[in-house]
């Protein structure tokens, strides 16, 4: 009876664990919208129309190298304004890396431009990872943080053990959220 119970609670357990790395909260007003890099474009597409719907007057972009001289950063903000974003609407974070450094040199601009309150956007099955990481980097700090996902047509909340995508980023986000427990910053 014990195995059988066992076996069902891990059955019950799979079946949500790609719910529980979805963190979503609905949008408030807020000084600067912060796109992370890491998609084809979904991230800035949801910034862009977060702040057309006037949520913040800011967007900040960031992201990295990814190829020699090429920043993610940069083609990000590209996208944002060939949908329509003003250059002088958006701030471009150009050193980021992973997750924990997109928190810290976020933090760093905000505190520079004086912003108290944030958006962050990223796409859903990172996002539990992207509120761990924030939440340790600002710690202490009197910042209102709002995090809205965007769904990722590789990743099936659902049914992630439906398509090898989903498997693959669902396994790697379980075993980065198990590195930032042992204190690794990823």
């Amino acid at each position: 009876m014990k195995k059988i119970g066992l076996l069902l609670f891990l059955a019950i357990g799979l079946v949500f664990a790609g719910r529980w790395l979805v963190f979503d909260e609905p949008p408030r007003k807020a000084d600067v919208i912060i796109v992370l890099a890491g998609d084809r474009g979904a991230r800035t597409e949801k910034g862009v129309a977060l702040w057309r719907q006037g949520y913040a007057p800011y967007i900040m972009v960031s992201g990295g190298n990814v190829y020699h001289n090429t920043n993610i950063a940069d083609l990000m903000t590209e996208h944002a304004m060939e949908l329509g974003v003003p250059r002088d609407k958006i701030l471009v974070e150009s050193l980021a890396n992973t997750t924990y450094q997109n928190a810290i040199y976020t933090k760093d601009m905000m505190q520079k431009n004086g912003f108290h309150s944030a958006i962050i956007v990223s796409s859903d099955f990172h996002m539990r990872r992207v509120w761990m990481a924030y939440q340790k980097v600002f710690k202490g700090q009197e910042v209102e943080l709002t995090y809205c996902p965007v769904r990722d047509a590789d990743f099936d909340v659902k049914k992630w053990w439906s398509n090898n995508q989903s498997i693959i980023l669902m396994v790697t986000e379980y075993v980065k959220l198990i590195g930032y427990s042992l204190g690794r910053e990823t």
